[in-house]
């Protein structure tokens, strides 16, 4: 076997610049992005308080033991006022029991005014001061 024998020469291997542009075409391809549409998410108002319980009102009773029931009287219109107007929320007090009773009514926004309205009432049952417990109606995850 010869050493060369089988190979090209260099020569061959080599084009000149002007000889394989007019041999080759260009295709220009045009991509087309295709945009694939999913089903638009859907888009549901948020329950109200008397839907989820199927139409039943929801209660939550706070005790109030005997030596805060005279501030409780006497603080009453600014315990009352909050719960009512801002939360929607029914508010009695339950005198023979000694318990403050809170129930859901059908404009109530969230079921979740039910629980602040209870936690704002406890903390007056610890002592707090209305103003002072009013911020566990204004904000979210204040626990007493």
């Amino acid at each position: 076997m010869q050493p060369n024998e089988g190979a090209t020469s260099m020569k061959d291997c080599i084009k000149q610049p002007n000889e394989g542009a007019a041999s080759m075409d260009v295709e220009k391809v045009v991509s087309e992005v295709k945009r694939i549409s999913f089903a638009s998410k859907p888009n549901f108002q948020p329950l109200k308080a008397h839907e989820i319980s199927d139409g039943q009102a929801q209660f939550q009773k706070v005790s109030v033991p005997p030596h805060r029931h005279t501030p409780l009287k006497k603080a009453w219109m600014e315990i009352y006022t909050p719960i009512y107007e801002q939360m929607k929320i029914d508010v009695c007090m339950n005198l023979k029991a000694r318990k403050v009773e809170l129930k859901t009514r059908s404009d109530t926004p969230d079921i979740i005014n039910l629980q602040k309205c209870a936690d704002f009432v406890h903390a007056l049952m610890l002592g707090f001061d209305a103003i002072n417990a009013a911020a566990l109606l204004r904000m979210d995850e204040l626990y007493v």
